[in-house]
């Protein structure tokens, strides 16, 4: 009989050195501010144990930047329940609906922000809570709880921040740059396999789908690299433009793939041909200042042919004219933001000497509707949870509130809270067990903080590896904050079950309204409406862009990618339906760049018949982007090829070639449009619409 192998979980099975070293930093920061804490006689040494592993993240720069905002929201939190308490402790319901409304207030806040800075707001709201619930118990105790806390979660901070720093320290500045280099390589490849021809749409498709991803999640790595690299906050403008930069590539690359692969064989021209070869054997593992030198030369040639080009007058194969130049307008501008790229590249890591170079800021979606429901289910959840407590007189009732409190704020960021919560009840069930082992069985029977050490020691570095797994990290976060808050750790510790089990159920009653919360009160999105959402929110966002402002393009680039981001994790790659949703979405991205690009066109100087018919365009793009009329949308195709007909008869009188340049850009861009118009009108009637997305081709789409 052959005995059945027991396989270790993935997160064990799979951790290399990084989260090896992670996780015993981690733990010897945590042991560091438990005793330190203990040693002080800090009335909840928990606080600081908790801390440290909330705050703990694998980067120097990432930990700095989350502690920094956690103390700030937690002082901002504790403030705001010493005043609560001391105005208004004598009526509590009037004290309860101001913290109700401060923690809707502070999660509206939070939905609206990104990263550290959304953390800090669902701090401020939640830390209320964990010093004002129990402070109204004892009015007299309110600012010594406060100060308690504050000191508890500074310690924790202080601890995890040096040990982050001293103790197997990882740059964010470094992996930054590493993480630059390798999206700027995974940019030149994807630029000279598409002049190559080897990239088909659904390949092209889940290229620029990890770029986009990886793209975004380096712009949020951007803030933390600021925090622990004094060069990459020097030059902050030069990050910013290089992020900008090769988003914008991902857009540009889209034309010169369509043209390779529909038009190139049958509108042959050799020069371009040979243009294209040269693209296609660009190396990206060559020096900075060879890949500037080959990038510069390549788009001098793609300048110098098109203009030969557009010397010669129109033939009567027009197609053919205007496909050419479609592929050489967009190969320059590909080499161009590919050498404006590497260039920055080069002065981020000392290759190049910096210059000074517009950056710009960038936007990203907000969701005011979304926001403001947040806020609401947070306080009427909270609200909901008090009256429960004074009807039932429950002992368990601070905690409950507490928890209610918590999970509300700190989940209702995410774009699927209930998937979210899941890994965190898992983690909050594993702890309950683990809680009730150790304080009724194991410590008991133990002295001294060594021996504390040695029993802890197996459970937080095994939970430390789940926390450095992405598949396992919110398990592995719940276990590490509710294990001690059951255990209760204090300088004199009672070991007996009554607490425990309170606790137990407090922790139990509050996640359960919490998801009872998330359930009823505005629940998240399936699959169908997240799909929907996306659409919306493109068409939205271009039908309402102030194109009269002129907003730089990386604004618009983006604020679009940004959202396009949020949904992917979401989209079944195996599902054509999300391909086509995708496809929708890039096609969207590509549609609001062209109306920035006619209008910018419009400045630059194009007869005057051409500038107002090109902003009359613009102008019932976005009108039809915004109401969601079939008739309408479609009827732009058609608007859209009569104005490319006067751009076609106005060029042969232009009056230099400056005009003519400009002519025959706003005409491929304008077959771009109607090419867009065309292949995506289920998407953008989806968006604009009150219809459920059906794919590409429905919603009455031709």
């Amino acid at each position: 009989m052959v005995a059945a192998t027991v396989r270790p979980p993935a997160f064990l099975r799979e951790a290399g050195r990084r989260q090896w070293q992670f996780t015993f930093r981690t733990f010897s920061a945590g042991m560091l501010a438990l005793y330190i804490a203990l040693a002080l006689g800090l009335d909840e040494p928990k606080w600081a144990l908790m801390t440290v592993y909330i705050v703990a993240q694998p980067l120097g720069g990432m930990v700095l930047a989350k502690g920094i905002y956690r103390l700030l929201g937690t002082l901002t939190g504790a403030a705001m329940a010493v005043l609560l308490v001391a105005t208004l402790a004598q009526l509590h319901t009037l004290f309860f609906l101001a913290l109700a409304v401060w923690l809707g207030l502070c999660t509206l806040c939070a939905s609206l922000l990104r990263n550290f800075r959304s953390y800090a707001f669902v701090l401020a709201g939640y830390s209320a809570l964990i010093v004002g619930v129990p402070a109204v118990l004892q009015p007299d105790q309110a600012f010594t709880m406060a100060v308690a806390r504050v000191t508890e979660i500074g310690l924790g901070i202080l601890c995890v921040s040096l040990m982050s720093v001293l103790v197997w320290p990882q740059s964010a500045g470094r992996t930054y740059l590493q993480q630059s280099r390798e999206q700027l390589v995974a940019l030149i490849r994807l630029v000279s396999d598409s002049a190559a021809g080897q990239l088909d749409g659904p390949a092209l498709q889940r290229r620029r789908q990890a770029l986009i991803t990886s793209g975004m999640a380096l712009e949020a790595q951007r803030e933390h690299a600021l925090f622990d690299s004094a060069h990459l906050r020097r030059h902050a403008g030069l990050c910013r433009r290089l992020g900008h930069e090769m988003l914008a590539l991902i857009s540009s690359v889209g034309p010169l793939n369509t043209y390779v692969n529909r038009y190139a064989e049958r509108h042959h021209q050799d020069q371009v041909t040979l243009l294209l070869a040269d693209i296609a054997t660009l190396d990206p593992e060559a020096s900075p200042a060879a890949l500037r030198e080959t990038l510069s030369a390549l788009y001098q040639r793609a300048r110098d042919l098109a203009r030969s080009l557009r010397g010669e007058r129109l033939s009567d194969d027009e197609q053919r004219f205007y496909a050419l130049q479609l592929a050489l307008e967009h190969s320059a501008e590909l080499c161009d933001r590919l050498r404006s790229s590497v260039a920055l590249y080069a002065m981020l890591t000392d290759q190049a000497t910096p210059v000074r170079w517009r950056a710009g800021t960038s936007r990203l979606h907000l969701d005011y509707g979304q926001a403001w429901r947040n806020g609401a289910r947070a306080a009427l959840a909270l609200a909901a949870t008090v009256v429960l407590w004074f009807w039932s007189a429950a002992p368990q009732g601070s905690a409950m509130v507490i928890q209610v409190g918590v999970i509300c704020a700190l989940f209702s960021t995410r774009d699927d809270p209930l998937a979210a919560v899941k890994g965190f009840i898992k983690g909050a069930l594993l702890a309950t067990v683990l809680a009730a082992l150790y304080r009724l069985v194991l410590l008991p029977a133990s002295d001294g903080f060594v021996a504390l050490v040695l029993w802890l020691a197996p459970l937080y570095l095994l939970a430390g590896l789940a926390m450095a797994r992405p598949a396992t990290v919110a398990t592995g976060t719940a276990l590490t904050i509710f294990f001690p808050l059951l255990l209760d750790l204090r300088p004199v510790q009672d070991f007996s079950a009554a607490p425990l089990f309170n606790n137990i159920i407090g922790l139990g009653l509050g996640m359960g309204f919490a998801v009872l919360a998330f359930l009823l009160l505005w629940p998240g999105d399936d699959a169908a409406r997240a799909r929907r959402r996306l659409c919306r929110d493109l068409c939205r966002t271009l039908g309402r862009w102030p194109i009269r402002r002129r907003r730089p393009r990386h604004e618009m680039e983006s604020l679009l990618y940004d959202r396009i981001s949020r949904t992917l994790p979401r989209l079944d790659p195996d599902d054509p339906r999300d391909g086509e949703l995708l496809q929708g979405a890039l096609a969207a991205v590509t549609l609001g760049l062209g109306l920035l690009y006619m209008d910018a066109l419009c400045r630059r100087g194009v007869p005057a018949p051409v500038r107002l018919a090109l902003t009359r365009l613009i102008r019932d793009t976005q009108r039809a982007l915004r109401d969601g009329d079939p008739d309408r949308w479609l009827a732009l195709a058609a608007s859209a090829d009569t104005v490319a007909g006067q751009c076609r008869r106005a060029y042969d009188s232009a009056a230099s070639d400056g005009e003519r340049r400009r002519l025959v850009r706003a005409v491929v861009r304008l077959r771009m449009q109607i090419n867009i118009i065309r292949g995506n009108a289920g998407f953008f009637l989806c968006g604009s619409g009150d219809g459920a997305w059906r794919g590409l081709e429905a919603n009455g789409a031709a």
